[in-house]
């Protein structure tokens, strides 16, 4: 009974496996993973967002994607982080008309942006100051002399010392005045101050996400030093970009520094960017910043994040969360076809498509998205490694016959020469 037991689990297991695995044309044998796209929609463009799965069996940072159809040809397409481009920020001219020091106030700095001001909504600060952070009061007025606040209170922070930039950058209440005022916070000594970019407003369009969820709400490690709180992180793969730090704590006022660093195997760890997470409350509305970007960081499968809390207690109720970058893959399928994304191959090198170049998303077109597929592995799987790579226990096997066989002739001429005496 129990041999019949073994025996039906055995073929279950079996089945089970060849339920996921699928046969691939002989000229895509060398990808070990697929994936069916389902119900394509001809003459329109669809598109596909890559999942964990596939950053982490993909290769070479999805070099070796590809999209075939039911025929086994290749189907050119474009991969992106998103639909739409990002717009890009504008620089609005911007003259530095003062810069002035009240003892025991504030540094002063105000801009002429000329008499036909474009509107715009953001600054960032150009200073030499290597560690800081200031509270900054920015107002605009079209005369010079009555001044309205756009932005009552926003930090401005850099923190070199733990290899952290920081941000200079401040989002205010749109306008196009004439100019602008910065009331910087630092009653001891003037703050310097080079330069102020300006940056035009763009338009508000419906926000498209750019990233996917991955790890959701992590309690910080129990164990650690009350000046730092720290998460360690195993991704289970080097493969996977990590796109943004994201915090949650019911703390209602505090401005702490982030780091972030990475390993390969949980042992040295290197510097690898972040950020400062904030709250605070003025003319009774919260302001807050509690995302860090991590730039996409790859290469790594471990991770540790550590918040600087210096002399000030931990957080309350901290968690964090990761998300994944989000890559989107867009095609225009043929009609009567069928198609399947795979990967999986450490020999390909990235595609280089017409379609890359000539493909335009007109305003208000419409785009479909498609479902992946459970992931299949390749049935007749050939391995694209040479056979040396692919078998290299057959070298040491070589070359410890050969050091014997030259041993061997080593002991055959050192004693020739007694025999030949004797």
């Amino acid at each position: 009974m129990k041999r019949r037991f073994l025996s039906f689990l055995l073929l279950l297991t079996t089945l089970g496996a060849a339920a996921f695995a699928a046969d691939l044309p002989p000229a895509w044998r060398s990808w070990r993973y697929s994936r069916t796209l389902a119900a394509p929609h001809p003459d329109v463009l669809n598109y596909v967002v890559i999942d964990r799965d596939a950053f982490a069996h993909s290769e070479n940072r999805l070099a070796d994607l590809r999209i075939m159809d039911d025929l086994g040809n290749e189907q050119p397409y474009e991969l992106r982080n998103r639909l739409a481009p990002p717009p890009q920020s504008v620089s609005v001219p911007a003259t530095l008309r003062e810069n002035s020091f009240v003892p025991g106030q504030f540094t002063q700095v105000v801009l002429d942006l000329g008499p036909r001001a474009n509107f715009h909504s953001s600054l960032r600060v150009q200073t030499p100051e290597s560690d800081f952070i200031n509270w900054v009061e920015i107002a605009a007025s079209d005369d010079a002399h009555l001044w309205r606040i756009v932005k009552p209170r926003a930090p401005i922070s850099r923190f070199r010392r733990e290899n952290l930039e920081g941000s200079q950058s401040i989002r205010y209440s749109e306008n196009n005045a004439r100019y602008l005022r910065l009331r910087i916070q630092e009653p001891s000594e003037q703050f310097p101050v080079t330069g102020v970019e300006v940056f035009a407003s763009q338009s508000v369009e419906k926000e498209e996400p750019s990233s996917a969820p991955l790890i959701a709400q992590l309690p910080p490690d129990p164990a650690g030093a009350p000046s730092q709180t720290q998460w360690t992180v195993d991704l289970q793969s080097a493969a996977i970009p990590v796109a943004e730090l994201n915090f949650e704590t019911d703390q209602r006022e505090f401005y702490r520094a982030v780091r972030i660093l990475t390993s390969a195997d949980a042992k040295e760890w290197q510097p690898a960017g972040g950020g400062e997470i904030y709250r605070y409350s003025v003319a009774g509305r919260t302001e807050e910043s509690l995302r860090v970007s991590s730039y996409e960081l790859r290469g790594s499968r471990f991770w540790r994040v550590e918040i600087l809390n210096g002399n000030d207690v931990p957080l309350s109720s901290l968690r964090m969360s990761l998300t994944m970058s989000r890559r989107i893959a867009l095609f225009r399928p043929r009609e009567g076809r069928s198609y399947r994304l795979i990967y999986g191959n450490d020999h390909a090198t990235t595609p280089q498509y017409d379609f890359a170049r000539t493909m335009r998303i007109q305003p208000n077109e419409l785009l479909l998205r498609l479902d992946l597929g459970p992931e299949e592995t390749t049935a007749n799987y050939a391995d694209p490694r040479p056979f040396t790579e692919r078998h290299p226990h057959l070298l040491w096997i070589a070359l410890g016959l050969a050091i014997v066989l030259l041993g061997y002739a080593a002991l055959r001429a050192m004693r020739t020469p007694d025999s030949a005496a004797r």
